[in-house]
């Protein structure tokens, strides 16, 4: 089944067969997701660390956080994606005063839930795709109602979880959790692959490789989106001009930086400035 989406809500239920998918060069997004694996089983990059994901498992990414799924053993799974931006919801949400239907984006992103939730949770994603395809009268407001009983259950269930932190797949994807990390601290600095292998105690060519396969990002790819990320957050919230923000972010030449965010956001700094104004 295809992809489904307008601007303020996406909806997708895909089955991969016997390899990887690509991926857009944005792995952030506006409003929170939602991915609930149907089957198989995926590695799943999100922020910093890798995370398995097995069949029946929820994933909650809150807006801004770089992500990026990848090969398990067998890269054959089916899994159903909600992506959604805050004004689908207004007015509905506003009149909501006691929870916080945000709140489970908060937490930890992998939830795991027992077999009758997972199928409420199954026929309630089907409802939500038949809805948006069938398009019948009413459908958007059927949405909303639908994605918003969504939220209480993923709310509900959050608070209910008492399982530890999910560990690390193995030493290797901790130690990439350590250098990604220290790429989202250090972003602003002069960051190589040699100096970061070096800091690491690791070749270079080895690093290039297993960063490659623990986060589905090459290291400059990764490094360019932490600091488009950060960019694109100086943009939206201070009045420093595209030359400042270029250099607080790690480039020390404009055209690059330029270049670079608009190969990840599709629009050049001034533009991305004046289309975020405008909301």
């Amino acid at each position: 089944m295809p992809e489904i989406n307008n601007k303020e809500l996406i909806i997708g239920h895909v089955a991969r067969k016997g390899g990887t998918h690509s991926m857009p060069k944005k792995h952030y997004h506006e409003g929170p997701e939602i991915y609930y694996l149907l089957e198989g089983e995926r590695y799943y990059f999100i922020e910093n660390r890798t995370y398995r994901v097995k069949k029946g498992d929820i994933v909650l990414i809150d807006k801004n956080i770089l992500h990026r799924t990848i090969d398990a053993d067998n890269p054959d799974h089916q899994r159903i994606l909600i992506e959604f931006n805050d004004s689908f919801l207004k007015p509905l949400s506003q009149g909501i005063n006691d929870i916080d239907l945000y709140s489970c984006f908060k937490r930890e992103h992998i939830l795991s839930i027992n077999i009758e939730k997972q199928i409420w949770l199954e026929n309630h994603l089907f409802k939500m795709i038949k809805e948006k395809m069938g398009k019948d009268k009413g459908y958007t407001s059927y949405l909303k109602i639908l994605l918003l009983e969504l939220l209480v259950f993923l709310n509900r269930q959050t608070e209910l979880d008492i399982s530890s932190p999910a560990e690390h797949p193995d030493q290797t994807y901790e130690k990439i959790s350590e250098i990604a990390s220290y790429i989202n601290i250090n972003y602003n600095q002069d960051l190589t692959l040699k100096s970061i292998a070096k800091n690491f105690n690791y070749s270079p060519t080895y690093l290039s490789k297993t960063f490659k396969q623990v986060t589905g990002f090459n290291f400059v790819e990764y490094k360019n989106n932490v600091r488009v990320k950060e960019a694109r957050r100086l943009l939206q919230q201070t009045k420093l001009n595209v030359s400042k923000i270029a250099g607080k972010v790690g480039y020390n030449n404009l055209t690059h930086f330029g270049r670079i965010f608009k190969e990840i956001t599709n629009y050049s700094p001034l533009k991305y400035r004046k289309l975020y104004n405008k909301k």
